[in-house]
């Protein structure tokens, strides 16, 4: 196979502009030399985000991402080196060049990739040849999905069996350490065992068509786990991909929208359906990378979801996360289905046409907003017209288009019947006033006050108390590690109980990860219920529950082990400086400082 050839790879950056190739992705803001946005990587609402023209360059200035253009694709794209390369030069028709004699920048992507394609086809066999196939061919059938949709999809059946796969490929040792790096297979008490097990498997495909990961459907619907997905690896980033989109764009002949729905089978049940502009989120909440996505795809995102309280607080959370990516020409919608309806079951029972028709009468998010937060207050009164005036400001203060922002402000005044002066500036007041509560404002310090040398030392030297500076900076660490872990149940292992179980004022986080620990798909009302007789405990963690950090699991991981370590320093630090200050004498000092520096000559 011809790779990329690196003298190619080299001149790129002199082809291209990066502004151009990033400014497709976000809403960017000339500032000085400079063009700013906020961070698409950590997720802030600040404009920290800086692409230097000049240079062909992108930093941030708050989580430190920063690269050329071919790394942001990467990134942004969830792409691989290669894939990158050949978008940029599809974007800006350039004509790529290959070399014969060009190794692949990471072997494993691609033998992962063709190692899925091989899994998803044993699927598909087992579909069809499988003893035990009648329960998946029977729902398929039950669920109207004909052969033809079921092969567009490429629509397999993990069987009963807890081994199947695995001496499908226990032959090649390559093979089955990849298939555990993929999550494929999982080790347990007695060995090697199918993750996947009676179950109707969907492959995930990226935008290029290729398999990167799988989900798997329950028959039984009162199964504990309806749906599962693969864990996350190299290939595969459940905050980036969006089931169905590969197939979206195939089968459509434009994409005037793309309709957002909860699960696989409402993607598949649409297509037999004849609506082929549809994805899913993989068994996550929306995130920016998810919309970013979509924006690059469509004009219009019109999110579907149950008019229960869970799909309108589902949908609350989507509309959060879309207001600072909306940009100019960007419409975001929101449709809510009748009661015990799907959109597979509502098409059926009204029609395609009547289905088109709630589609183009979705409600916008300007008037999703103002209604639900007016449902919130009692806005006949003064008092609830103020505090009406206090939440919405709250949230357009984080759009960043300034014209939707001033046509948002404009609606406000028109909703509380006060003029649009006298609404912009209680915006600017409260926007003054509010201090931010986002996961970005808690900071994880991890620089450590430096140790005093031994010039420091005199006979009257007093070791200082924890200032207000370090409890308060313990407090976020804290912070911090509880809502990751009411977010992410799946951080919590026997290795983390035993670290956070030696660190002191930590009963609340340590009560959480055991709690996770037994059931890692808890959710976060069952999580918190044991503070519920604790009010100020649970208060705060019903406010960190509202906290949503835009992170992949292996990110989420990263950051709440990140705050573990910088815990353990500060409570290790504190715990010389006790020492220190306990000693009797100039001499033991010096040998707790002896010590401590022989500690870090190792």
């Amino acid at each position: 196979m011809p790779y990329i050839s690196q003298s190619f790879i080299d001149d790129l950056p002199n082809q291209i502009d990066i502004v151009d190739l990033i400014s497709k992705r976000l809403s960017l803001k000339k500032t000085g030399s400079d063009y700013r946005a906020p961070c698409p990587f950590h997720g802030g609402k600040n404009r920290n985000f800086a692409v230097n023209s000049h240079k062909q360059f992108y930093h941030c200035f708050k989580c430190g991402e920063s690269g050329g253009a071919i790394s942001f694709v990467q990134k942004f794209d969830n792409l691989d080196f290669v894939e990158a390369i050949e978008v940029i030069a599809g974007e800006f028709g350039l004509k790529i060049e290959y070399d014969s004699n060009t190794k692949p920048v990471d072997p494993r992507l691609e033998r992962y990739r063709d190692l899925s394609k091989e899994v998803s086809e044993f699927y598909i066999q087992q579909l069809r040849n499988s003893p035990a196939k009648e329960k998946a061919v029977s729902y398929a059938k039950n669920r109207g999905i004909s052969g033809e949709i079921a092969k567009r999809f490429e629509l397999g059946f993990a069987t009963p069996s807890n081994n199947d796969l695995l001496i499908e490929f226990e032959k090649s040792e390559q093979d089955t350490s990849d298939l555990k790096s993929l999550g494929l297979f999982k080790t347990g008490q007695y060995g090697d065992y199918d993750f996947f097990r009676d179950r109707l498997m969907f492959p995930i495909h990226n935008t290029k068509g290729k398999v990167i990961a799988f989900g798997g459907r329950a028959f039984d619907n009162k199964a504990k786990a309806k749906y599962l997905n693969s864990s996350e690896s190299p290939i595969f980033s459940k905050s980036r991909e969006l089931y169905g989109l590969y197939q979206a764009r195939k089968y459509s002949r434009t994409m005037d929208y793309v309709l957002v729905v909860e699960g696989y089978m409402d993607v598949v049940a649409l297509h037999q359906a004849d609506f082929t502009k549809v994805v899913a989120t993989l068994g996550t909440a929306t995130t920016p990378e998810h919309l970013q996505i979509l924006a690059r795809t469509t004009n219009t995102i019109v999110f579907c979801f149950d008019g229960d309280n869970a799909g309108r607080a589902a949908a609350w959370k989507a509309l959060k996360i879309a207001l600072p990516i909306i940009k100019a020409g960007l419409v975001i919608k929101f449709l809510f289905l009748p009661d015990g309806e799907d959109p597979d079951t509502l098409v059926k029972k009204e029609s395609t046409k009547a289905f088109e028709a709630r589609i183009e009468k979705a409600h916008t998010l300007s008037k999703f907003l103002f209604d639900h937060v007016k449902a919130e207050v009692d806005f006949d009164t003064i008092e609830g017209k103020t505090l009406f005036l206090e939440k919405v400001s709250v949230l357009i203060n984080q759009v960043n288009y300034e014209i939707y922002q001033q046509q948002l402000i404009d609606g406000v005044a028109q909703v509380v019947g006060q003029s649009v002066d006298q609404v912009q500036t209680i915006f600017k007041q409260q926007a003054e006033q509010v201090i931010s509560t986002s996961f970005d404002t808690i900071p994880v310090i991890d620089n450590e006050p430096q140790m005093p040398d031994f010039s420091d030392f005199s006979d009257d030297y007093q070791a200082p108390n924890p200032t207000p500076k370090e409890n308060s900076a313990v407090k976020a660490l804290m912070s911090r590690m509880i809502g990751l872990l009411l977010n992410y149940p799946v951080l919590a292992d026997g290795t983390v109980e035993v670290r956070v179980r030696n660190i002191k004022r930590s009963e609340v986080l340590l009560e959480l990860v055991r709690s996770a620990q037994m059931d890692e798909n808890i959710s976060q009302e069952n999580l918190i219920k044991p503070f519920q007789n604790k009010s100020g405990i649970y208060d705060r963690l019903q406010e960190l529950c509202r906290l949503v950090p835009h992170l992949s699991e292996t990110q989420a991981k990263d950051e709440f082990l990140s705050a573990l370590t910088a815990a353990e320093k500060r409570q290790e630090s504190a715990k010389i400086k006790a020492e220190i200050f306990s000693a009797d004498t100039l001499e033991a000092q010096q040998k707790i400082m002896e010590g401590i520096q022989k500690g870090k000559s190792r």
